[in-house]
């Protein structure tokens, strides 16, 4: 390469992660986003499967780079953050040099503007989740795929495609089995072979066996983590091969279907409309790239996470950015091919005939990839219908992921209100700053009522992980609905840090304050709790319910548990 080349290649790199730490910085979320940031927030210091600290299978390799980044910011969700805009820029980065290897710089640039401001990408930079690992982990492993295919003896890179592939299952551990397939092709297509092929596997079990080991460790040894493994049975909650209901698989299959569209952004625009100009040619133009090595790799990397999450399990929004790098990629070629379409319809007019090509294909890349781009920044900025804060603790939209989705939009009186919150709620920066307020409100009623008293008692059926972590001297009753047994509830009991599941039907609480319930009025339950006991609802937004139980005594018999004050 020559070197303006290489200075040329290495100041875009620079650029394009300056651009991601500028368009992230300013808008990263000020408190945990999600009950799942508590879980790992609590891991940097204190690793318990046990109490769900992290939850299974213990994503090792998110909770150390955020221990690490925690004690460097001082600032336990700063450093959980960091770690996902450190990820978020190496995504950028290996994203970009990824599409130069399918199909040159051009194409590069695009798929790095376009993946850059993608808003479900840049949400999940802003936040304390894990999800990040899972855009870099997909754009690093597209980008050591495709370079290995284009130079087939690149033994470096068999060892750092396997190399990520361990890495990969260390942050998430679904990802070391979806990637697989597609790392056993390349490797297959490549010319790898003999000692190099199996030097390469010895360095992926040694790093697998380093990680794991320090999991095992951390879990209190293998029994312990096998012993919680054998009940991790969440997965087994909404597939018809577990025994659940059709409904619930639609429910699971429609969640999927929609927020793939909306994890793509203004990509997904774009797509179709080239589709809708050249139809033809892009038929054309995928038929003759089918069975080309490079484009079925792209390809087959995110199909086992998307059969996965389409037959078996799907939570969140951001599961998909295992998924998305590929459909970038596409969406690059595609809208590169399209100004190539563009320019040849120029030129076809006479008074065209002698201008050069290059500069056209040129003009109308910069057109169509600053369309893309502004559509993306305007769908993360704007506070469009259903980014209200109030959407955002509502209880038709709270649970958008879980068991239900389907029928808490039908019920809706704000059909429409609830669909806009269930594209928006992961790609709009409302969502960040919607949960920051929500999350700032309620702990200043909390403390303002004695939330930092050892002797007070919070039962919250929403926010209850907040409490664990953000007023650990009282002590909180988590109340969830059990989905896996209807009409009864999942109750746990935490103090310092410290969590129990209860089980007994019976639940005594001990307090000389009043109890502070957190409850949504909407909840299907609350008119049978607040039948039960006195309520007086402290000063909070309209959305917002906290509540004080002002009974010095009273039994309490929700669903198929009794709490009783005596």
């Amino acid at each position: 390469m020559a070197l303006n080349a290489r200075r040329l290649r290495s100041l875009t790199g620079v650029a394009l992660a300056l651009a991601t730490l500028a368009t992230r910085l300013p808008f990263r979320a000020k408190t945990f986003f999600e009950f799942d940031s508590i879980n790992f927030a609590v891991a940097t210091f204190r690793f318990d499967l046990r109490e769900v600290t992290p939850q299974m299978p213990g994503y090792i390799l998110h909770i150390l780079p955020g221990r690490l980044l925690s004690w460097i910011t001082g600032d336990i969700n700063s450093g959980l953050i960091w770690v996902s805009l450190l990820l978020s820029i190496g995504a950028v980065l290996f994203l970009w040099r990824a599409a130069a290897q399918l199909r040159g710089e051009r194409v590069a640039i695009i798929a790095a503007i376009v993946w850059l401001t993608t808003p479900l990408f840049w949400f999940h930079g802003e936040v304390a989740a894990i999800y990040a690992h899972e855009a870099f982990f997909a754009s690093a492993m597209l980008y050591a795929g495709l370079k290995l295919l284009r130079q087939q003896d690149n033994t470096f890179i068999a060892y750092f495609l396997l190399l990520l592939l361990s890495l990969a299952g260390a942050a998430r551990q679904n990802d070391l089995v979806f990637f697989l397939p597609a790392t056993v092709y390349v490797l297959w297509k490549s010319r790898i072979r003999g000692k190099h092929l199996v030097l390469a596997s010895l360095a992926f079990i040694a790093t697998t066996a380093l990680w794991l080991g320090e999991l095992l460790r951390e879990s209190g040894g293998l029994a312990t983590y096998l012993e919680f493994a054998k009940h991790e049975i969440n997965f087994k909650t909404q597939s018809v091969l577990f025994g659940n209901s059709w409904q619930s698989q639609w429910d699971l299959i429609a969640k999927v279907a929609f927020n793939l569209p909306m994890g793509m952004g203004a990509a997904m625009v774009m797509c179709l409309l080239i589709l809708a100009v050249f139809p033809g040619r892009v038929v054309r133009f995928v038929k003759q790239y089918a069975v080309n090595a490079k484009a079925l790799y792209v390809v087959m990397l995110p199909v086992p996470a998307l059969l996965f999450y389409f037959t078996i399990f799907f939570m969140k929004a951001g599961y998909l950015l295992n998924v998305v790098p590929s459909a970038i990629l596409i969406v690059a070629v595609l809208t590169d091919q399209a100004a190539i379409w563009l320019a040849e319809r120029t030129k076809r007019k006479p008074e065209n005939k002698l201008r050069l090509t290059r500069p056209i294909i040129t003009r109308n890349v910069i057109v169509l990839t600053s369309f893309t781009a502004i559509a993306n920044c305007l769908w993360f900025f704007i506070p469009w219908p259903g980014t209200s804060q109030a959407r955002y603790n509502n209880e038709n939209t709270r649970n958008s992921f879980v068991h239900g989705a389907l029928n808490r939009l039908s019920s809706s009186r704000e059909r429409y209100a609830t669909l806009a919150n269930r594209a928006f709620e992961y790609t709009n920066l409302s969502g960040i700053q919607a949960v920051d307020n929500i999350n700032n409100e309620t702990l200043r009623v909390l403390i303002a009522n004695g939330a930092d008293d050892s002797n007070q008692v919070i039962i919250a059926s929403w926010w209850s992980r907040w409490c664990y972590l953000l007023t650990p001297r009282a002590t909180t009753y988590d109340i969830e609905v059990d989905f896996n047994h209807p009409g009864a509830l999942a109750v746990g009991r935490a103090r310092e840090f410290h969590r129990d599941n209860l089980y007994d039907s019976l639940i005594p609480i001990h307090t000389s304050r009043p109890v502070l319930l957190l409850m949504r009025h909407d909840r299907s339950d609350f008119a049978e709790v607040s039948r039960q006991v006195h309520l007086e609802r402290l000063p909070m937004p309209e959305y917002l319910d906290v509540f004080k139980i002002l009974d010095s005594a009273f039994v309490l018999r929700w669903r198929d548990r009794v709490f009783v004050k005596p």
